[in-house]
């Protein structure tokens, strides 16, 4: 029996869950190699496919981001209800994972002594800029400045500012009637269009991409899950189907339309992974969503072992990263990330409260909360 996308969209129908933890592990491998030498050309897959393994598990996140925000945009009952999810599940984690880098981390690493540290205005910089999604690259006093990727802190964070944009350009497009049933053959015609042409462009280093290059880049990945969610019923997941589009990625490699070639090769693929059985895996992952802690603490985590364990090779450096950064992750879902998701319905109360009087759309409701 053929296994449709409609089909598999509830948490226990799928491994999402187990795709989202494999990305960002995939995440702190790549940055490993990365942060361990200096060098970009030292992640693996760059010489191959011109991008790293950690850029593709991030072309991953999106794609599956644009599944499950849509799903969550149609489930929610109201704009506002929609916004509260989206803060709630990037916002505490993050300034959470800001504060102990900054007051924590920081203080312990940094060359110069705790009142200098703490009196240096890069210090502010770093909290109101990496916070505010400004940047990634945010540097803080001290730290880090003999590493082999100097001053780095965080390289994850700067993705997150667009994949914000994406859900705004989303709550935009669902405010427009992109999820109206009678709508819905047109909508998914025009965002077909979007996304084959919106990044038809000559290959080159996305360490040369422009904010506005990033921004095409990620909506093309992010607007496949959407498109993929509103052909849910249509798409049917085949083996024949993924080795077809796998002969596509590769022959499109450096040519103008190899991110569209990545995004239906890797977009198709991570549907065909998410079908096969994986039992007590799913059911850990879908319980425990430590992806979004892994993403965000790996990088400072790595930084830090490299300091402490110079004469390390790459992988095994990757090995101790992983062993700390997964209890961290832990943690920060259980403490943070989980109890700041049950404030959806408070949260939007309160902005509702704030904005009383003014008008705003009212998604059509669902029965079930949606996972990022």
């Amino acid at each position: 029996m053929p296994v449709r996308l409609a089909g598999m969209l509830t948490p226990q129908s799928n491994n999402f869950g187990v795709v989202r933890i494999a990305m960002a592990l995939a995440v702190l491998v790549s940055h490993g190699f990365y942060l361990h030498t200096g060098t970009t050309s030292a992640e693996p897959l760059v010489a191959w496919t011109g991008h790293s393994l950690g850029e593709h598990a991030v072309q991953v996140f999106f794609f599956l981001s644009g599944i499950l925000v849509a799903q969550s945009f149609e489930r929610s009952a109201s704009l506002l209800d929609f916004a509260a999810a989206r803060i709630l599940r990037i916002f505490p984690g993050l300034l959470f994972c800001v504060v102990v880098t900054a007051l924590v981390l920081g203080p312990a690493v940094s060359s110069l002594p705790l009142a200098a540290y703490v009196g240096d205005p890069g210090l502010m910089s770093y909290l109101l800029r990496t916070a505010s999604l400004a940047t990634g690259s945010a540097p803080l006093p001290g730290v880090f400045e003999t590493a082999p990727a100097p001053g780095l802190v965080n390289m994850s964070l700067w993705t997150l500012k667009y994949e914000v944009l994406c859900y705004a350009g989303l709550a935009f497009a669902g405010c427009a009637g992109l999820f109206k049933p009678a709508w819905r053959p047109y909508a998914a015609a025009v965002l077909a269009v979007f996304v084959a042409g919106v990044f038809i462009e000559p290959a080159k280093s996305i360490q040369l991409y422009t904010p506005f290059d990033n921004i095409r880049y990620f909506a093309v990945f992010f607007a496949s899950g959407v498109l993929a969610y509103l052909m849910r019923a249509n798409i049917v997941v085949r083996g024949a189907v993924l080795a077809v589009l796998f002969a596509i990625f590769i022959a499109t490699i450096g040519t103008p339309v190899g991110v569209l070639g990545a995004a239906a090769f890797l977009g198709y693929g991570t549907l065909y992974v998410a079908c096969w059985p994986a039992g007590w895996l799913r059911a850990l992952a879908n319980r425990y969503d430590v992806s979004f802690g892994i993403y965000i603490y790996a990088c400072p985590i790595q930084q830090f072992l490299i300091g402490q364990f110079p004469q390390a090779g790459a992988v095994g450096l990757i090995v101790l990263a992983i062993a700390l950064t997964l209890p961290v992750a832990l943690c920060s879902w259980l403490l943070v990330e989980r109890p700041a998701l049950r404030l959806r319905v408070s949260l939007a109360g309160a902005l509702t409260a704030r904005l009383a009087g003014l008008r705003y759309w009212k998604a059509q409701p669902v029965s079930g909360p949606a996972r990022r």
